[in-house]
């Protein structure tokens, strides 16, 4: 009996010790499990330049709708008012014809009296008033003057207020063509801006196509590194990923019942299922500062693509961390280093990541490099390397993450500026 007891309490001491061990293999690793569930939320700020753009085409296109209704309403406001004057100018037309006519009537009619005038005093003139007829006939041509001069005053007073009433019937004529123009050149306006807002959407939509696309790599390339983080620690699950999955399954259950929404020239932009799933589960990230001295940089010469921290998505709003850089080279074929002493626990070619390094530190901190083109020969995990270490190669782009116990560090803070 006393045999059994000491064998039960042996098994127990040793299962003490083995969950012990998990325990602390589990806070060794905190910061990766952690980074599971949060850097699913990465975007990058390699997306501002095409958000911003899409954002501006947006912005143009609500605009031109603006405009597009402005024009439209006007136009239908004034349709009635249109035929009227369009009526009114053919109206005006016809009158100006008649008054230009009657105009017309009017100086032959002047110049028939004073043909007639011109005749009779020539005739008088080739002749002496010697009989009594002769002297009729200068009173009579007198008369005829006279009345001739009255006929001509009245006709030349007619002729001045048709005058009048052609300028009159001009002016109306060119206000309401100036006004039929205008409603005219709205109206081809209107189609040049319906074709205009036609094309912006489509470039809209292309580019959205590409923008939702470069998200979802994104979380690609973040769920492949979260599952080796995740590998590297498998004897223990939070419950985090669980509710975060179920919550997405009733979100797209609901998504398969909710109406398609809109063009999106007249709704503000809403992102897609799948990339709303990026940044569905974000919260704020734990972090600290970085207080030891600076150390070198894993790329020599290099420009920084992502920068670490919050970040605010510029086409859909969403409200993100990013928990590492990414560093451009600014040569191809670029030697990458290991910038602290440490020990290789992960070194592996991964679908989307390319290549990926991760080493553990002293003081529970790891440097996580992905992207990378070659892996140096030489590294195996297990293997102890120093600072300074040449790991791999990359042609352009390496992706650098450092993690410490349960916070997460800005790389930019650790290592030095680029030359």
């Amino acid at each position: 009996m006393h045999k059994i007891f000491l064998v039960f309490l042996g098994v127990v001491l040793l299962s003490g010790n083995a969950i012990e061990d998990i325990d602390k293999n589990i806070n060794t690793n905190k910061s990766k499990l952690q980074k599971k569930e949060k850097e699913k939320n990465e975007i990058s700020n390699l997306l501002s330049t095409l958000g911003v753009k899409i954002n501006q085409k947006h912005e143009q296109i609500k605009e031109l709708d603006k405009q597009i209704e402005q024009i439209q309403n006007n136009i239908n406001k004034n349709q009635s008012q249109n035929f009227e004057q369009e009526k009114a100018l053919k109206e005006y037309k016809n009158s100006l014809n008649k008054l230009e006519k009657k105009k017309l009537d009017i100086q032959d009619n002047i110049a028939n009296i004073l043909i007639k005038d011109m005749a009779f005093i020539m005739v008088l003139n080739h002749k002496s008033p010697i009989s009594p007829d002769d002297i009729i006939l200068q009173e009579i041509f007198k008369s005829l003057n006279k009345d001739s001069k009255n006929r001509i005053e009245a006709l030349s007073k007619e002729q001045n207020t048709i005058n009048a009433q052609i300028s009159q019937l001009s002016n109306n004529i060119n206000q309401i063509s100036s006004v039929i123009n205008v409603q005219k050149d709205k109206k081809q306006k209107l189609q040049s801006m319906i074709t205009e807002q036609k094309k912006l959407v489509g470039n809209l939509q292309s580019e959205l196509q590409a923008y939702n696309k470069k998200l979802k790599d994104i979380d690609s390339e973040r769920k492949s590194l979260d599952k080796i983080l995740g590998n590297l620690n498998i004897l223990k699950q939070t419950k985090e990923k669980e509710l975060l999955t179920k919550k997405l399954k009733e979100e797209q259950a609901k998504q398969k019942l909710a109406p398609k929404p809109q063009s999106v020239a007249t709704n503000e932009l809403q992102a897609p299922l799948d990339v709303r799933q990026v940044a569905s589960s974000y919260r704020s990230i734990s972090t600290t500062k970085y207080t030891g001295p600076k150390t070198i940089s894993p790329l020599a010469s290099y420009r920084v693509e992502q920068k670490f921290g919050p970040y605010f998505d510029p086409v859909y709003k969403l409200k993100v961390f990013n928990e590492s850089v990414t560093l451009v080279s600014k040569v191809p074929n670029a030697v990458v280093r290991n910038i602290f002493d440490g020990r290789v626990v992960y070194a592996k070619e991964v679908p989307i990541l390319k290549k990926v390094i991760i080493i553990e530190h002293s003081n529970e901190m790891h440097t996580i490099y992905s992207q990378l083109d070659k892996i140096a020969p030489t590294i195996k995990p297990g293997l102890r390397i120093q600072k300074g270490y040449v790991i791999g190669r990359v042609d352009q782009r390496l992706g650098f993450e450092v993690t410490q116990k349960d916070k997460h560090i800005d790389p930019l803070e650790i290592i030095s500026q680029s030359k």
